[in-house]
C-alpha cells in the first residue's frame, strides 16, 4: 500500500489550522458563557417626597455649611409620599449664619367712596349788596332776591348797609334742585318798593350759587379693604427698600414676617361720607440668608428621609419653601420653617428586586411578579443566548437588575 508523503510545511500548515480553530472555539464558548444569563430591565415610578424642619438663623451661628445633626424617618404624607418629622428640638436644628432686622413703618391715608349717591338740596351762595343812597339801609332775615329768571333766594340773617357802603350776605333758594345752581348775576329786591332804593341799591353774585344737589359718598367694606391692602403694601415696600439697603451682600435671600401694630378707621361699611381715613402702623421682622446653603442642607435631608432600597431621581429647586416663625432682633436670632419636595424611586437594592427570587423563573412569571408592586411602572425580560435560556439561572450573578430612567 503506497504511503502518502505529508511535507514538513504542510504539517506545520495544518496543526496551524488546527490550533487557530480550538482558539476561536474557545473564544465563542467563552463568549457565550460570560453573556449567558439574564437582563431585567425595570422602568420605577417616582414617588413624592417631603421633608419639613427648622431651620436657625444666627448673625453668630455656626458654619454656614453644618449638617443636620439628625433627620428623622419619613412616615406616609397625605399625597400618598413620604414626609420627614418636624425637627422641633434644638439639637436637632440647623444653624445658619444670617443678618436679622426690624423695621416699623406707619402711615395715614385718605380716601374716597367709590359709591355715591345724589340729594336734592337748597342752593346757597353770597350776594353783594351795594348802598348809593346817603342813609344806611336794613333788611330783615329772609328777605327776598329775585335772579332774571325769576328764582327767589332768601337772606339767611338780618342785614344792614351803611350811607355809601357795601356788604356780602349769605342767601339761600327758595327751593331745593339743581335749578339754582346759577351762575353770577345781578337780582332785584322784589319788596322794595321805594323808586330811589331801587334804582340805588344794587344786589349782585360774583360766584355761582351750589349745593341744589349734594353727592354723599356711601363707604362700602371694599373701600375700606382696598385702602388698607393698600396701605399695607406702600408700607411694606418701604420697609423693605429699607432692610436692603443695610445687606452686607445683596445676594442674600431676605423673608419677612409683617405684624399689625395699629390699625385705625374713622368709618365703618354703610357710612355716609365724601371721604375717609385709614391709618396704619406695621412691624416688619426679616431675615437674610445663602438660600443655596439652605437648599444643600433641604437636599441632605431629602435623601435622609428616603427609605432603604429607593433614591433620590429628582427634585423642584423652585419647590424650596420657608417661612419665617419666630425672630428675635436684639440677639439676632430667628427660625425658619423649611419645607422641601423632591422624588424617589427604587434602586438595585430594594427587597423588590432580590435576585434570589428571580431563580429559575421564565420570563412572563418575572414580569407578573414585578407588575404587582406600585413602584414599578414597566418591566422588560432579555434572556441571553435568547434561542437556548428560556429560564433565569441558578446563580444569581447571571442575573442583573437595571433601572431604566425616564
Amino acid at each position: 500500500m503506497p504511503q502518502i508523503y505529508i511535507s514538513p510545511h504542510n504539517k506545520i500548515a495544518y496543526l496551524f489550522l488546527l490550533l487557530t480553530a480550538l482558539i476561536f472555539l474557545g473564544l465563542i464558548l467563552g463568549t457565550l458563557s460570560g453573556a449567558y444569563g439574564v437582563q431585567i430591565i425595570v422602568t420605577p415610578v417616582s414617588e413624592e417626597v417631603d421633608v419639613n424642619f427648622e431651620a436657625r438663623i444666627s448673625a453668630k451661628g455656626a458654619a454656614p455649611d453644618i449638617a443636620l445633626s439628625e433627620v428623622k424617618g419619613g412616615r406616609e404624607s397625605a399625597s400618598g409620599g413620604k414626609t420627614q418629622e418636624n425637627l422641633t428640638d434644638s439639637e436637632e436644628s440647623l444653624i445658619l449664619v444670617g443678618q436679622i432686622f426690624e423695621n416699623i413703618q406707619e402711615k395715614q391715608e385718605k380716601a374716597v367712596p367709590q359709591a355715591t349717591v345724589s340729594m336734592e338740596d337748597y342752593a346757597e351762595g353770597k350776594i353783594t349788596l351795594t348802598n348809593n343812597t346817603w342813609s344806611p339801609i336794613n333788611f330783615v332775615a329772609s328777605t327776598r332776591f329775585s335772579s332774571p329768571e325769576g328764582l327767589i333766594f332768601r337772606a339767611v340773617e338780618p342785614i344792614r348797609i351803611a350811607a355809601k357802603g357795601e356788604t356780602t350776605v349769605l342767601v339761600r333758594a327758595d327751593k331745593m334742585g339743581e335749578d339754582y345752581e346759577i351762575d353770577p348775576t345781578q337780582f332785584t329786591i322784589p319788596n322794595l318798593r321805594d323808586s330811589n332804593l331801587k334804582s340805588n341799591i344794587i344786589a349782585e353774585s360774583k360766584e355761582k350759587m351750589s349745593g341744589g344737589i349734594k353727592k354723599a359718598g356711601i363707604v362700602m367694606q371694599a373701600d375700606i379693604d382696598q385702602v388698607k391692602k393698600a396701605l399695607k403694601d406702600k408700607l411694606y415696600q418701604d420697609a423693605l427698600q429699607e432692610i436692603e439697603e443695610q445687606l452686607s451682600d445683596t445676594d442674600l435671600k431676605i423673608v419677612v414676617h409683617s405684624q399689625v401694630l395699629d390699625e385705625q378707621i374713622d368709618a365703618q361699611a354703610g357710612d355716609e361720607k365724601t371721604e375717609f381715613t385709614v391709618f396704619e402702623k406695621i412691624k416688619i421682622g426679616a431675615v437674610a440668608f445663602n438660600e443655596d446653603v439652605l437648599l444643600d442642607v433641604a437636599l441632605n435631608a431629602l435623601r435622609q428621609a428616603i427609605p432603604p432600597g429607593k433614591e433620590l431621581a429628582a427634585y423642584e429647586p423652585d419647590g424650596l419653601s420657608y417661612r419665617l416663625i419666630e425672630y428675635d432682633s436684639q440677639q439676632d436670632k430667628a427660625i425658619l420653617e423649611v419645607q422641601f419636595r423632591g422624588y424617589m424611586v427604587i434602586n438595585e437594592e430594594s427587597d423588590i428586586l432580590d435576585k434570589t427570587l428571580f431563580r429559575g423563573l421564565g420570563s412572563e412569571e418575572i414580569e407578573n411578579y414585578l407588575k404587582d408592586f406600585k413602584e414599578i411602572k414597566e418591566v422588560q425580560v432579555r434572556f441571553w443566548p435568547p434561542f437556548i435560556l428560556k429560564k433565569a439561572p441558578e446563580t444569581i450573578n447571571k442575573i442583573k437588575i437595571k433601572i431604566a430612567r425616564e
